[in-house]
């Protein structure tokens, strides 16, 4: 039986203009046809009406870990790891992203490959929840583990450790590999924001740092590509920024250190930037009532302006941009990284619209080739928004229903604050 959803105004994440009047005929969970409602007049079919708002395709948060429940501290749940209360902070986080109209989410790092049990159980059970890309847990190199009971990394030394890791870990279940590029060779990461404060800005990097090798990031790049996976690398400081890009990863995650060079390799590799502005935002927001040392508010304060003003930069050479939260505090939201980018980097809604939703799909490859916008083959995943986000962006709060596969799975309005909580909320 196919469903006919009636739209009143559409947006369909390919950055063309909002079509008016326009319905989606579904058929399995995918698009079979889109056009002027008028064209589908006496179709024997099921009918949803999502005339009383906006509709735009479901969002997608390509950067975050549901299994996390270290609240504020820095990674705790990989260094006191627990498995049943991660799962069970999955199984909240899933059910709060996709009541904020996330309906397909990548994870990139959770101890024990978690992640995958995780869909395991919510495919299992048939719980309403995002589609899970999973790169369960990240590669790093020797020194990467920073203690002996960080759980979320597996070290590697040379090509062929990094060529077999990637090869078993595809094995595992896992959809993508996640590169810990480059890494502080110390436990105490607050020492170090300390010092890099107290230091000119010109100064050179106080860091000890360590990093997988260019050889290393092309050999996983190898055995991902070859049979259409990817690969994402985790990366902060400009140094590793270039290394990551010149292995041929598809996906930098944070990046908060761009230069002018950095955005050259990204236009001449066809890399995609997922910021994750919401961690530095969100502390510099709520610093003072986080539990975790002052030093990480006052070192996202600093950075901040430079952030984003790169980031602008990246964005106006024609760098691609994708959503990522990387919620790791309790309460981060994901309405909030869409709405950075328009109100401190400076793209238009639609930009931004398209950076949550097309962006983040074609960097997942083939995992995302069937999400992130409304046409034929793809999966029916919708946002009825009350509101136009086109004219305000932040009426992408103002959910009435979300829509997976052509079926409506999650009402905000009705709900016990779902949708307005955040991870751990």
């Amino acid at each position: 039986m196919q469903t006919l959803i009636k739209t009143s105004k559409l947006i369909d994440g390919s950055g063309d203009a909002a079509r008016l009047g326009w319905s989606v005929v579904v058929e399995d969970g995918r698009v079979v046809e889109i056009g002027p409602t008028a064209q589908f007049e006496g179709i024997e079919a099921e009918v949803l009406d999502l005339t009383d708002g906006v509709v735009v395709p479901g969002f997608l948060d390509v950067h975050t870990h549901f299994c996390y429940i270290n609240e504020a501290g820095f990674q705790q749940s990989a260094l006191q790891p627990n498995k049943v209360a991660m799962l069970n902070a999955g199984l909240g986080n899933a059910a709060e992203w996709l009541h904020q109209g996330v309906t397909t989410t990548r994870l990139v790092g959770t101890p024990f490959d978690l992640d995958i049990e995780l869909r395991h159980v919510i495919e299992g059970r048939a719980l309403s929840a995002p589609r899970m890309v999973c790169a369960g847990r990240m590669m790093t190199m020797v020194g990467g583990r920073r203690t002996p009971w960080d759980f979320m990394k597996e070290e590697v030394n040379g090509v062929d450790e990094a060529r077999r890791f990637a090869r078993t870990h595809f094995q595992r279940g896992a959809d993508l590999v996640k590169l810990y590029c480059t890494t502080l060779l110390e436990a105490n990461v607050a020492d170090y924001l300390t010092r890099v404060l107290a230091m000119p800005d010109d100064a050179p990097d106080p860091g000890r740092w360590s990093s997988l090798t260019v050889g290393e990031i092309a050999a996983v790049c190898e055995e991902a590509h070859k049979i259409g996976r990817t690969v994402a690398a985790h990366v902060a400081p400009t140094f590793g920024i270039k290394i990551a890009l010149r292995g041929g990863v598809d996906t930098i995650e944070h990046g908060t250190e761009l230069d002018d060079e950095c955005i050259s390799l990204f236009l001449e590799t066809g890399a995609t930037l997922v910021p994750t502005l919401s961690v530095a935002y969100f502390q510099i927001a709520h610093g003072d009532h986080l539990d975790m040392p002052a030093v990480f508010t006052e070192f996202s304060r600093k950075r901040w302006d430079r952030q984003v003003e790169m980031l602008r930069r990246a964005f106006e050479a024609g760098v691609q941009i994708a959503t990522g939260t990387d919620a790791i505090i309790d309460g981060m939201q994901f309405y909030d990284e869409v709405e950075l980018l328009v109100t401190a980097v400076g793209l238009d809604p639609m930009s931004a619209l398209v950076a949550a939703t097309r962006n983040g799909a074609k960097a997942m490859g083939i995992a995302g080739e069937k999400v992130g916008t409304i046409e034929k083959g793809k999966y029916a995943d919708l946002v009825l928004l009350a509101a136009d986000p086109l004219e305000d962006i932040h009426n992408i709060r103002k959910i009435s229903a979300v829509v997976k596969s052509g079926r409506i799975v999650a009402r905000p309005p009705e709900t016990d604050g779902m949708g307005q909580k955040g991870h751990h909320g």
